[in-house]
């Protein structure tokens, strides 16, 4: 499926689907189309880094600033202190994203991309997207969220439109 930036309501809408179904691609896209119609754009991506076809890292790009940052690489034995069962984040570029989604004022565009398991159950990750996305400074905000945390999505933002990548 595709998605249009003139398509998106005002207010939230989820962007779901399976991994690996270009969830992160078409919130590039939208940033790449708002861009061109002069919005304002603010939020985050965050696009996988691979090296001989193997996923090994996760990028944070700045939407505003078009700054990228290392924000993972595939765990290993020296661990950091924030990881999961595959990624271990810089819990500096950690904390900068939430500097800069605190930060985020009114804008046409804003792109969270992705709000996971680390966010609702662990209360690490991109935590001050949920502040951010409850002031509700925005005419559309984007929000990627896996299929399997969709109910705790919904207990937030019941009103948000739900775009399936898997369909």
């Amino acid at each position: 499926m595709d998605v249009d930036i003139l398509s998106l309501p005002e207010g939230i809408t989820i962007l779901t689907g399976g991994r690996g179904k270009g969830k992160t691609r078409a919130c590039q896209r939208l940033a790449e189309q708002a861009r061109h119609k002069g919005w304002q754009i603010a939020g985050l991506l965050c696009p996988a880094v691979f090296e001989d076809g193997v996923k090994t890292g996760i990028d944070m790009l700045d939407l505003n600033s078009g700054t990228l940052s290392r924000l993972a690489k595939v765990v290993n034995q020296n661990a950091g202190e924030i990881t999961t069962d595959h990624w271990d984040f810089d819990v500096d570029v950690l904390a900068r994203g939430n500097e800069i989604l605190e930060c985020i004022g009114k804008c046409d565009l804003l792109i969270v991309d992705e709000l996971g398991p680390l966010e609702f159950y662990r209360r690490q990750g991109w935590v001050k997207a949920f502040d951010t996305l409850r002031r509700g400074e925005f005419r559309r905000a984007v929000v990627v969220i896996r299929p399997e945390l969709l109910d705790e999505a919904r207990k937030l933002w019941p009103s948000a439109r739900i775009v399936n990548l898997d369909y």
